[in-house]
């Protein structure tokens, strides 16, 4: 009887350990697929502030840039200075954008990290024809990866599911950033 309770005590003494341990994994794993979330909505919502800073301290050195879906061509590696640099050249020619990003899906493997989520953007100018709004709708996928200071995304495609609005919006944009530039 006496080794049956020692046998007892330690099988619980183990399961008490192994449940405390786990709890401790879940907690890491949840806390890492937060940040690794964090960076990518730091993208978004540093975009849709003007915060380029913001938007290139969530890149890492070089970016495979994929927006092949909507625009053609063939993916990019770009700097996280020439992806702002081009968008530059357009979102700041709206007067508002916002990029909504939801139903994340993020999976972490060692210092590796994707994450497939959706987004909607809403670019308006107010123009005189009364067609303000050009949307984009679609999925994004991320990969990133882990450095020393942080998670960094390494790779970026979006995948077009439909567009919105009016569609002449994003080159009236472009115009009105090559006029403020200009003078």
């Amino acid at each position: 009887m006496k080794t049956l309770h020692i046998i007892l005590f330690t099988l619980l003494a183990f399961s008490q350990g192994w449940a405390q341990q786990k709890s401790k994994d879940m907690k890491t794993l949840v806390a890492e697929k937060q940040a690794v979330q964090e960076v990518v909505t730091s993208i978004f919502v540093g975009t849709d502030e003007r915060d380029w800073q913001v938007v290139e301290n969530a890149f890492a050195g070089q970016v495979l840039l994929d927006y092949t879906s909507m625009a053609g061509g063939e993916p990019s590696t770009l700097s996280p200075k020439q992806i702002t640099e081009s968008w530059k050249a357009i979102l700041p020619g709206f007067q508002f954008t916002q990029h909504a990003i939801s139903n994340f899906r993020v999976s972490i493997h060692g210092r590796e990290a994707t994450v497939h989520h959706y987004g909607t953007a809403q670019h308006y100018l107010d123009v005189e024809d009364g067609e303000d709004l050009w949307t984009v709708v679609g999925t994004y996928e991320h990969h990133l990866i882990q450095t020393n200071n942080g998670w960094k995304t390494d790779r970026m495609k979006f995948n077009l599911k439909y567009m919105d609005g009016n569609m002449d919006l994003p080159r009236k944009a472009q115009e009105n950033v090559k006029n403020t530039r200009t003078k």
